[in-house]
């Protein structure tokens, strides 16, 4: 089935000088739309694609797993995008993970638009697909959410962003939940929120957890391959996600929020940032949040994956706000800033 453009129109009221950006993203939760969006308010017209020629548990497993017979599907997808755009000067061919993009569509993207810079995002880690660090060598500027590999390849480093649905902070008259978790059952996820859901129980607190995945397949797949799933029911898991504005309510009614990054993965992930935005206390497993320049002990608990352990303390005292340069560092209109280096000193 054909995919259709996604083409939004250029901010006339903006005097930023237009740039014209044809933009490949994973279809994810709305951001693929919310990146587009906010580069059409900076005045720029983009062009947005799924970087995935279709959404089906099939291809999705095809291009995970880089089947090979699967390619001339994918560069038949790009061949398409490629003839609608005849024509157009692209000043950017922005990428963002690029795994469903082959080597050679990337080449044909380069032939076809020869004066366009291309620009590759990850915001996944490179040991989670195949073929990214080879597929990196045929971009111009290359940026990553993860510390390892930008350090590892020579890639930017640039941590992840909120959008303004997650700016600015909601103080409720009385929170509903003392920790709250939103994500797709993953790795270890459901085992980290089983025990310290018990653990908020036998200290009387709250927690509220949402556990997603996408299919039935997918939990089966879990419970044969990953051990985590051993004590998972089918009954602990929802497949229908929830809206962002949902989402914000939640947190918004929350004292902290719990984050568990994939066992794979160095960077931080997009709840975590968001949290920032929201100026909302974090638990999570991922060790390396204290190297970073918003890092405070007060507003960061830091849990052990394989022994998570709560300290009940932490969800009682009271979040330190950040410098208001920091707070703008990770807005989604920063992170683009770098991303295209519009008028910032990206490094």
């Amino acid at each position: 089935m054909r995919k259709k453009k996604r083409s939004l129109p250029e901010n006339k009221e903006i005097t930023t000088v237009m740039k014209r950006i044809l933009m490949f993203c994973p279809s994810f939760f709305g951001y693929d739309k919310k990146i587009a969006e906010a580069l059409t308010n900076m005045g720029h017209q983009v062009d947005l694609y799924d970087e995935r020629v279709r959404n089906s548990a099939f291809a999705k497993a095809c291009i995970r797993y880089d089947i090979k017979l699967f390619h001339p599907v994918m560069d038949r997808y790009i061949s398409r995008i490629i003839a609608e755009n005849t024509g157009k000067q692209y000043d950017y061919i922005f990428v963002i993970k690029g795994e469903g993009i082959t080597r050679k569509g990337l080449s044909m993207l380069r032939e076809a638009f020869p004066d366009a810079k291309q620009i590759l995002y990850h915001w996944d880690s490179l040991d989670n697909f195949a073929d990214g660090k080879e597929k990196a060598k045929r971009f111009d500027r290359v940026l990553t959410f993860d510390p390892v590999d930008a350090k590892k390849y020579g890639f930017v480093f640039r941590p992840l962003f909120y959008h303004k649905g997650f700016a600015g902070k909601e103080e409720p008259a009385q929170y509903r939940h003392d920790i709250a978790f939103i994500g797709t059952a993953h790795s270890s996820r459901p085992r980290i929120v089983k025990a310290l859901t018990a653990q908020c129980e036998e200290k009387g607190r709250s927690f509220y957890s949402y556990l997603f995945t996408p299919h039935f397949l997918v939990y089966l797949f879990n419970k044969v391959l990953n051990r985590e799933y051993r004590d998972v029911k089918w009954s602990d898991l929802q497949t229908k996600s929830l809206p962002a504005q949902t989402v914000r309510e939640i947190y918004d009614a929350s004292r902290c929020v719990l984050d568990v990054e994939h066992g794979k993965q160095r960077g931080l992930t997009m709840r975590t940032i968001e949290m920032l935005g929201m100026g909302k206390k974090v638990i999570t497993t991922n060790k390396l949040i204290a190297q970073y320049d918003f890092y405070d002990p007060q507003n960061f608990f830091i849990i052990d994956r394989a022994e998570p352990v709560l300290d009940i303390a932490f969800l009682d005292t009271p979040y330190q706000p950040l410098p208001a340069e920091i707070q703008e560092k990770y807005s989604l209109d920063f992170f683009l800033k770098e991303i295209f280096e519009f008028g910032v000193d990206a490094t």
